[in-house]
């Protein structure tokens, strides 16, 4: 029963290989259910016209009329409004709504189905799929209990009141919960977080067999970006012809069919939800599985918890201590604000005790296989820039010129070094594994935009603020492209030439940003990342010229005219890099290659 997509021809990287894929079902983020529209994911206006409510939960906002009348339906006859107005409104009297987008969507998602005849008793009963959907491993989940268990079965129930206080518009079944529990476990291995800016994931979505059909791969040679739908325009259906096609043995017939209705339907209940593109990333020949990844690749992929073989015993117990104090450090961040506490803990785990142990691991023979401590290491990169930028812009209210601004400048210059080191890590396993262009091409925007607040604040000038700030260090997702297509070796000579300029770029201003720091003064070469093992594509050469800028450590701890100059020609090579490896991964189009794009025009104005 293991459904799989293969390339119907051979195609180029950089080609879009589906049409734009209308959800299922969606479900905003409990906080932003009051600042965005629940039909279209866009921003409630904050001039008039005002926003539309349901007039009986008052819970889901819209944007204009047109997105209200195409919701109102599925929001009503799903259960979403009585589940508002009964459930939440008892269990908060403050009316504030906490994790309930998942039951929402499965609502949601079971009324769809319903409605299209795509799910049955018999079918319920018969397959481990719910309208095409996999729902594999729910038996296993319910029958060893704990929280996930738990989180069902109190879901379900809340599913199956709320559709009892609906209108009687749809199919009723009579087998207990049955059908709620799979119709939310289908949600919560199947959908994916809707991201359309940087900041924040909206929400999630839930699309049919032609999306959720890929296969997870942490080596992937697709991905995917989101679209918002044309705001007051019909819904036309895209009648392109789909690249990656189904390909599977022993399926379903209910799960055909649900394929087979979604290749031929106009989804009119989903008219206005955001649109899913899968997009390639490396050539693909006719016949290949094309796979994307349900995680962020830089996450640890194996349960070092298990990991219980005599020569690994050591190293187990050492992976879990560091892992649980790397937690408890983003935790003092994150939850107890304390980012001074968080950097401290770190930096005294990088300096004392990982540092040396990665050098004593021996990698994978396998290529591209990580240990979980340079996972965690990368983990320790990523919190450190974050935290750091926050402290910046903490102390930091007038340039670097009032009573903090030593230690302001100090923050600043750590926050730039780990988003930057962060950066030549990644671009260290992108020289090897071509699928991490996507963290890559975040990572550089992060790097970039760190230098060039960096520069401004030594002029004296201000661009973000505290709040905007804090969160800043995250994550990957998708939004539009082009098909043309690119030649692989370009991409690769292309690769290579940013490679040498941001290696030269930052062996001249490196010695300046890691002084007074102990924990980066033991990094000599920000790209250069031998600690991740001879496993790894060897990495770039260095010339003569940069040698010699590499040994020239003394004297820096003042900011030249020079070193500023060299932290902004270093941000906006960074810069250029990632709007190339955005415009690859999701097209033009999208936030990441838009945000480049406005920073680089924003330097050209200012220059």
């Amino acid at each position: 029963m293991a459904m799989e997509m293969r390339a119907r021809e051979s195609i180029g990287m950089s080609e879009d290989l589906t049409r734009a894929i209308a959800p299922y079902a969606t479900a905003l983020h409990d906080m932003f259910l009051h600042s965005h529209c629940s039909s279209c994911f866009r921003k409630l206006p904050l001039q008039p016209p005002c926003a539309m409510s349901c007039i009986l939960c008052c819970s889901v906002q819209y944007c204009c009329s047109d997105c209200l009348s195409s919701d109102h339906e599925m929001h009503s006859s799903s259960g979403e409004c009585c589940f508002f107005a009964d459930h939440l409104k008892k269990a908060s009297p403050s009316y504030i709504t906490e994790g309930t987008s998942d039951v929402r969507a499965s609502l949601r998602l079971l009324y769809f189905l319903e409605m299209h005849g795509l799910v049955s008793s018999d079918s319920i009963n018969r397959s481990s799929r719910i309208g095409g959907l996999s729902t594999i491993g729910i038996h296993e989940v319910l029958e060893e209990g704990g929280e996930v268990a738990e989180r069902i079965l109190k879901g379900s129930m809340l599913m199956s009141s709320a559709r009892k206080m609906r209108k009687q518009t749809s199919v009723v079944f009579s087998n207990g919960l049955i059908v709620e529990i799979m119709a939310l476990w289908a949600v919560m291995i199947n959908s994916v977080e809707v991201q359309i800016t940087e900041e924040w994931d909206l929400g999630i979505a839930v699309y049919g067999p032609s999306f959720s059909w890929f296969n997870h791969s942490c080596f992937p040679n697709a991905s995917y970006r989101f679209e918002l739908a044309p705001p007051n325009e019909d819904y036309v259906s895209d009648k392109s012809e789909y690249r990656a096609v189904p390909a599977s043995k022993g399926v379903a017939p209910d799960a055909w069919h649900t394929l087979q209705f979604e290749e031929g339907s106009t989804h009119a209940l989903g008219k206005y939800g955001p649109r899913v593109v899968v997009r390639c990333i490396k050539p693909i020949n006719k016949g290949d599985e094309v796979c994307i990844t349900y995680i962020d690749l830089l996450q640890t992929r194996c349960d070092f918890r298990n990991l219980n073989s005599p020569e690994n015993a050591f190293i187990s117990r050492a992976v879990e201590g560091f892992d649980d104090i790397l937690q408890q450090a983003i935790s003092e961040y994150s939850l107890g604000d304390d980012p001074k506490a968080c950097c401290a803990m770190i930096e005294s785990l990088l300096s004392e005790n990982l540092m040396g142990d990665l050098q004593q691991v021996e990698l994978s023979r396998k290529r591209h296989i990580l240990h979980p401590l340079h996972h965690i290491c990368l983990r320790a990169y990523m919190t450190l820039a974050s935290a750091y930028r926050f402290r910046a812009l903490e102390f930091n209210t007038d340039g670097f010129k009032g009573e903090n601004s030593a230690v302001s400048f100090k923050m600043t210059k750590a926050a730039v070094a780990y988003s930057f080191l962060l950066a030549g890590a990644t671009h260290h396993l992108f020289l090897s594994e071509r699928s991490f262009m996507t963290s890559l091409a975040h990572f550089l925007l992060s790097a970039g935009r760190s230098m060039l607040d960096f520069v401004e604040c030594v002029k004296g000038e201000r661009r973000k603020n505290v709040s905007q700030a804090k969160f800043s260090s995250a994550s990957c997702s998708a939004s539009s492209g082009t098909r043309d297509s690119m030649q692989y070796h370009q991409f690769r000579s292309t690769c290579e030439e940013f490679g040498k300029r941001m290696l030269s770029l930052s062996l001249q201003c490196w010695p300046f940003l890691v002084q007074s720091s102990p924990c980066l003064e033991k990094i000599k070469n920000p790209i250069d990342f031998s600690w991740l093992g001879t496993a790894i594509f060897q990495s770039l050469h260095l010339s003569e010229v940069d040698s010699a800028n590499l040994s020239c450590t003394d004297g820096l701890e003042i900011l030249t005219e020079e070193q500023k100059g060299c932290i902004l020609n270093l941000a906006i090579c960074c810069i250029t890099f990632c709007k190339y490896l955005a415009n690859i991964c999701y097209g033009p189009q999208h936030y990441l290659a838009n945000h480049a794009k406005d920073l680089l025009e924003g330097i050209n104005l200012a220059q």
